[in-house]
Formats: structure tokens, C-alpha cells, sequence
């Protein structure tokens, strides 16, 4: 998990079920000075990327992100023509970027060396997060070959592990659609409920039942799971490795997911662990238990093997 600036805070952002999308489900906007911290370039598209070996290195999930990031900054009118430009470099660029699957497009990845994946993968969240900004920039600029790409986006959902996609079901009959899908199941959960949001949007938008559908089917899935990732002291990323998240992430991303989906379903599971995990992380002590246990648990890790 990348280090990022912890003097940011990632909070809910729009909780609605309207047609009109609007703001996403968290105000990513003060991430944007991780894009202008000097970590990243721009190209003459403003689209960021970093270097490696002198050449340009675009992250998918990252340009998705970005343009994400510059919806919000349109909403609050912050240099609003840069940013519609922004958005629209954004959705071109994974517009030629994406390909064909099945009855269905996607965006393949690098090879990943955490979970041993090799190139060529799709992500879960990858495929949520593109719906929700294709679906914003139909809304946007009224162009109807981005909501054809989001409902085509939305036909990976179909496809299991074993037939090259990102979809699981558990030994408890559970629907899962993997951040990661690794040989043996990982379920990331930031990345699970940023893929699940995106079917809400394309309910939000088309009503298409069988979005509605998964997603009834994944927060059941958040239910049944949910208490897997929690420890006395912190929150876990995955089930596979069970890593301890790290600082930037219990803030910015497990409490604020947690809060958004009590706020859009209702269920006190979801409002028990947004009030938990922040607490975890407005406890000194407990930050101090998370330090010592990010040292010891991969040497148990190492010795169990």
C-alpha cells in the first residue's frame, strides 16, 4: 500500500440515489495534491504519469482517480474549464485504452508482485470506478458513447475467476468481485466496495435490475464478512495476507467506507465499525499497538512458514 500525505482527509462525499450522479460517494478532491506534490508529470493533456527508465508510465487506476478527483473540483467550481478538459483527456484516454472481453471491455494490468497475479488481470475496482466516471462524463457532455462503454464495462461483472474476470463466490455462497484476483482469494475490501459503487451508479442511471441486483448481493456479502477485517486494535486490508492497514488508509479510506455505506443502506453493521475503526484511529494507544504489529507480524509470518 502506497504512503500518502496524512494531513488530508478523504470524507463522505454526495450519499444520494438520484438519477443525476453528480459528486461521487467520497470527496477524493483534497487528494489532489498527491497529483501536485511533485510526484507526478503532466502531459500536454494535463494527464498525469510518472517516469521509470526515462519513459512515461500511465496508471490506469490512477487516471480513473484523477478524473474522478476533477469532477468534484468542477461541482465546486475550482478552475472549471481546466478540470472539464481534465475529465474529457481523462475518459479519452481510457477510451483507447480499454479492450474488448467477451460481450464486455476492459482495462488489463501489469504484472503484480504483491498477490502474484501476471500481467494481463482485471480489476474489480479498476471496472467499478471506470462506470462511475464514464457515467459522470455522460452526464457531463451529454455524449451517449460513454454510458454504451459504462454498460459494457458492466458485462465483466458476469465473469468468474476461472473464465479470466474478477467475480467469486465464496464457500458461503457470498459474491465477491476481487481489487485483485489472485490464485488463491484475496478480497480487498476498500477495493470490493469502490468496484460494488459502481453498480449503484449504473442503477442510479439506467435502473438496469441487475445492477441493483449485485448490489443488494454484495452489501449482504459487507454484512456477513465485515467482522473478518476487524481486529481489537485496527482494520485489515484483505482476507489473504491480512495486512494491517496503514494510517492513511484507516482514515481515508475504511472509516469514511464505512460511513457511506451506513448512510445508503441503513444497516447498523456498517454505522458499529465506521464508529470502531475511528475510534482505532483516534486512539494513541492503539496507533502504537499498529506500529509495533507492522514489525512483528511478517516475522510471525516468516516463522509459521
Amino acid at each position: 500500500m502506497q504512503q500518502h500525505n496524512l494531513n488530508i482527509f478523504l470524507n463522505v462525499g454526495n450519499i444520494s440515489l438520484d438519477e443525476k450522479l453528480n459528486g461521487y460517494y467520497q470527496d477524493f478532491s483534497p487528494a489532489i495534491v498527491h497529483f501536485s506534490d511533485g510526484s507526478f508529470h503532466f502531459d500536454n493533456y494535463g494527464l498525469p504519469f510518472t517516469e521509470f527508465n526515462g519513459e512515461k508510465v500511465y496508471s490506469i487506476i490512477q487516471i480513473i482517480q484523477y478524473g474522478l478527483i476533477c469532477c468534484e473540483l468542477l461541482i465546486s467550481k475550482i478552475d472549471a474549464e481546466k478540470n472539464k478538459k481534465n475529465i474529457k483527456s481523462c475518459l479519452d484516454w481510457l477510451d483507447n485504452k480499454k479492450e474488448p472481453f467477451k460481450d464486455s471491455y476492459v482495462w488489463r494490468n501489469k504484472t503484480n508482485k504483491q498477490y502474484n497475479i501476471p500481467a494481463g488481470w482485471i480489476s474489480g475496482m479498476t471496472q467499478g470506478q471506470a462506470i462511475s466516471l464514464f457515467l459522470r462524463g455522460y452526464q457531463l457532455f451529454s455524449n451517449k458513447a460513454y454510458l454504451e462503454t459504462a454498460n459494457k464495462v458492466f458485462n465483466s461483472f458476469k465473469y468468474e475467476y476461472a473464465e479470466g474476470g474478477f467475480k467469486r463466490i465464496d464457500e458461503n455462497s457470498c459474491l465477491w468481485f476481487e481489487e485483485y484476483p489472485s490464485s488463491e482469494p484475496s478480497f480487498v475490501l476498500n477495493g470490493f466496495i469502490y468496484s460494488i459503487f459502481g453498480l449503484l451508479d449504473l442503477y442510479r442511471v439506467t435502473r438496469n435490475d441487475d445492477a441493483l441486483k449485485l448490489w443488494e448481493s454484495c452489501v449482504y456479502t459487507l454484512e456477513t464478512n465485515l467482522p473478518k477485517y476487524d481486529v481489537w486494535y485496527w482494520s485489515v486490508y484483505d482476507q489473504l495476507k491480512k495486512q494491517l492497514l496503514s494510517f492513511y488508509y484507516q482514515k481515508n479510506v475504511h472509516v469514511p467506507q464505512m460511513k457511506i455505506m451506513y448512510l445508503l443502506t441503513k444497516k447498523e453493521i456498517f454505522n458499529k465499525y465506521a464508529i470502531k475503526w475511528e475510534k482505532n484511529w483516534k486512539n494513541s494507544l492503539h496507533k502504537l499497538i499498529t506500529k509495533v504489529m507492522y514489525r512483528v507480524k511478517p516475522r510471525i509470518s516468516k516463522l509459521r512458514k
